[in-house]
């Protein structure tokens, strides 16, 4: 009796075990699924692209290295929240460049004495537009160089934007020319003082010595 009340308890500890590894087996391949969906949806988002209409042949698209030819600072790519806001030029002489911002893309032409065809995202499909032929609205929204200026190619949808949003209000692109110039300015005599001073100074320390 006591012989086949220990076999029966051996029995009962051999299958306790059995089923302890097969739960094992089975959470490990649980995780190893879990594991396999998480890359399969990292990869997803990595390999996400928009695709952005282009109203002339010979307009690109920024890269994640894309340096603005104004201030250098980087250009948004169209993936990015900022991408709403950079520009893009197609120069005379077949060339592109890109900018982070309006007033970026507006002063290059008085800074480098040209006339450029110059291109604005509009702010709903993200798709490229001339700036003289986009409805600009100005808004409280963050930019890269805090112009804050959204374009649309049709005025019934910067209408409903400023519907949704009173504060904002359409501009005229003369306004933002105008605007950018007088920066543009500002800052070139401001750097101008800075340099004087500069120079002042090291003739000051040269008499000293």
């Amino acid at each position: 009796m006591k012989k086949l009340l220990t076999l029966m308890m051996l029995l009962a500890l051999f299958t306790l075990a059995a089923c302890g590894q097969s739960d094992d087996a089975s959470n490990d391949s649980k995780n190893a699924n879990d594991d396999t969906k998480q890359t399969e949806v990292s990869k997803d988002k990595q390999d996400e692209k928009v695709t952005v209409s282009k109203p002339d042949a010979r307009l690109e698209e920024p890269t994640a290295d894309t340096k603005c030819e104004m201030c250098n600072m980087k250009v948004y790519e169209v993936t990015d929240d900022l991408g709403k806001f950079s520009g893009q030029a197609i120069k005379e002489d077949g060339t592109i460049a890109f900018y982070d911002d309006i007033g970026c893309l507006l002063n290059a032409e008085l800074a480098h004495n040209e006339k450029n065809q110059k291109y604005v995202r509009d702010y709903n499909t993200l798709e490229w537009v001339l700036v003289d032929d986009a409805t600009i609205v100005k808004t409280d929204l963050k930019s890269p160089m805090n112009w804050g200026y959204v374009f649309f190619k049709n005025k019934e949808d910067a209408d409903q934007f400023i519907a949704d949003n009173p504060s904002y209000k359409i501009t005229a692109l003369d306004v933002v020319k105008q605007e950018a110039k007088e920066r543009r300015e500002a800052k070139l005599k401001k750097q101008a003082e800075q340099q004087q001073q500069q120079q002042q100074g090291n003739m000051q320390n040269m008499q000293n010595m």
